[in-house]
């Protein structure tokens, strides 16, 4: 089955549990330094671009500033203070009137998926599959972590002050209650209407009963609902927000879409071009930002998707929507179309598709299509200036030959590191080799799967051409100490196709083949393939970190060095080893490596 880190993180992006139950991203090692970071002074919006990286955009759209260059799983923001709860667990709370920032937890704690913010700490909510959403309580005065109400599961959640508003339900019966945060004490609990969704509007909680077409104050005190006199309808499903007497509301389904602004005793729909998948993403009095997500078809590649996104601003009080460009700290890079042309192994495929999808599809900049036209036609694509960056493994004798027969010098650096996997089928009954099992096996002198205490069944062996990528990582990684023997003159099978090698695997039960680790998680995913482990360390990224796993490698991003200093090439050689490149190699299962340009001989 393939898949793309596009359509994953569109999933994230659209359903909420999907975003706190991942776990890809950043480690704590891998945290960057956020002191560094200037604070904004000028009013205006916190949001989260570029995979999650927090920005601050003034109210005039005139430009954004980074704030947190690491996946945001979740902020909140309010009167110039922001929450952020950071993907390797950390959170830290930003005062951009005081202009400090102070990490609360350190990286490394449990994932949060909401965030609400008090005077006196936060509550933040975790999600497990095996025990669903969870609240815990962080008070600044003793920095604990505490579950707060083990025994609910509290929705609709709101903070005013330090006291928090939620919905639940007992025996199918919904209940409205309020929790002074400071002392643990239980102010009220009321039944309540179960369509009832709680809203913070400023130091206002309301009350919008769905269905019902009315919309409440809540008075904090004791919960009671004042029905406000507003032209609601029964259609309308969502309250976005209040500011005054003007209200902003999303139809429901049936009519389709659309939403509303409420002012004066009159009702007018916003001109939006997707309303439905228009969300509100953060407020500033009168100034609203919103943002238009959309799962669009990628024209470069099949069967390939990615999430293209808008923001508008609506002026309350006026009801105007106006355009909100937002250019992040990376989409500049190449917001003038100017993409390089990449190439790269076939196992640098996805990798290499997504970062153009960032760079050309998302901002609809457009650019060079890459070209991913395997190790060695891309070593000499980089010679003849067919290709301006490639990611490739190290280059042979011959490939360094063809370079300097064209007078050609190369810079190339470190980017990642991953492994030589070979690969069967559960059905052999093997499941960890040895490596002098494996030569012995590819010399011919392991023939049947009962000689490594497996099924009693001939192995059928197969491998790649010489020019592949794999194919010379199998030379290089498991013949160090001598030549690889003939492997056509003993009969085996060449495949000259990646995926056809996965293929085989996975029809023929006493097959073994090999290929590249990245491209097995990002390409295929079956119960029936099998990753064989070697010497007992299974072929996974952190074994290839903690280099436990015996075969695994490196790779390079290569470009001419005769690059001008501002090229395109160079902007996007320089570009790996950011938060964001090292982001995407983790989420591919590639171990971000960072090096200094070396030679190719």
């Amino acid at each position: 089955m393939k898949k793309t880190l596009s359509i994953l993180l569109c999933a994230a992006l659209l359903c909420t549990l999907c975003a706190c139950a991942g776990t890809q991203g950043e480690t704590a090692a891998d945290a960057p330094p956020q002191e560094n970071i200037q604070l904004p002074t000028e009013p205006g919006f916190a949001l989260t671009a570029e995979y999650g990286r927090l920005y601050w955009a003034p109210l005039d759209g005139s430009g954004t500033q980074l704030l947190a260059d690491r996946y945001t799983s979740c902020s909140e923001h309010r009167e110039g203070r922001l929450l952020a709860a950071y993907n390797d667990g950390a959170v830290e709370r930003i005062d951009l009137a005081a202009g400090t920032r102070e990490e609360l937890i350190p990286p490394g704690g449990e994932l949060i998926s909401r965030i609400w913010g008090f005077d006196g700490g936060f509550l933040g909510q975790t999600f497990s599959l095996r025990e669903g959403p969870k609240m815990h309580c962080y008070a600044d005065e003793s920095e604990s972590w505490e579950l707060l109400m083990p025994e609910r599961w509290m929705q609709q959640v709101c903070v005013l002050g330090d006291v928090v508003f939620w919905k639940d339900y007992v025996d199918k019966e919904a209940y409205l209650s309020a929790l002074e945060l400071g002392s643990g004490q239980e102010l009220w609990r009321r039944r309540c209407d179960g369509s009832l969704e709680l809203y913070r509007c400023g130091d206002t909680l309301l009350g919008f009963l769905r269905g019902d077409g009315i919309l409440c104050r809540v008075a904090p005190e004791t919960g009671e609902l004042q029905q406000l006199a507003l032209p609601l309808e029964k259609s309308d499903r969502e309250f976005l927000y209040a500011w005054g007497d003007a209200f902003l509301v999303r139809t429901g389904y049936a009519e389709g879409s659309r939403l509303y602004l409420l002012r004066d005793g009159s009702r007018t729909e916003l001109n939006l071009d997707d309303p439905e998948n228009t969300a509100l993403e953060d407020v500033s009095g009168a100034k609203v930002l919103l943002r238009e997500r959309v799962l669009q078809q990628s024209e470069a590649f099949e069967d390939s998707r990615y999430l293209r996104e808008r923001r508008f601003l609506l002026d309350m009080g006026s009801g105007e929507v106006s355009d909100f460009p937002v250019q992040g700290r990376y989409g500049a890079l190449f917001a003038g179309g100017d993409f390089p042309v990449m190439d790269s192994s076939t196992a640098r495929k996805p990798v290499t598709e997504e970062i153009y999808r960032f760079f050309c599809e998302h901002s609809g900049a457009g650019g060079s299509v890459p070209l991913c036209s395997t190790t060695h036609k891309a070593w000499l694509n980089i010679a003849d200036g067919v290709a301006d960056v490639a990611l490739l493994a190290a280059p042979t004798a011959e490939e360094q030959e063809y370079l300097r027969s064209r007078g050609v010098e190369v810079e190339m650096k470190l980017y990642g590191g991953d492994g030589l996997v070979f690969i069967g089928n559960r059905e052999c009954g093997v499941e960890d080799l040895s490596l002098e099992q494996l030569r012995a096996i590819y010399r011919g002198e392991i023939t049947n799967w009962a000689q490594l205490g497996g099924a009693d069944h001939a192995i059928r062996v197969l491998y790649r051409d010489d020019q592949s990528g794999s194919q010379r990582l199998f030379e290089r990684l498991l013949w160090a100490d001598g030549e690889a023997p003939d492997l056509e003159a003993l009969g085996f099978e060449r495949l000259d196709d990646m995926s056809t090698i996965v293929s085989q695997c996975l029809d023929d039960p006493y097959a073994i083949g090999y290929s590249i680790m990245t491209y097995l998680s990002d390409v295929y995913r079956s119960e029936d393939l099998l990753a064989f482990s070697l010497e007992g360390y299974a072929a996974t990224p952190g074994n290839v970190a903690a280099q436990s796993y015996p075969l695994s490698t490196q790779g390079y991003v290569v470009m001419r060095a005769d690059e001008p200093e501002d090229s395109p090439a160079r902007r996007l050689f320089d570009w790996f080893g950011s938060p964001l490149c090292d982001y995407l190699l983790t989420f591919y299962g590639i171990t971000p490596l960072h090096g200094e340009s070396v030679s190719p001989d």
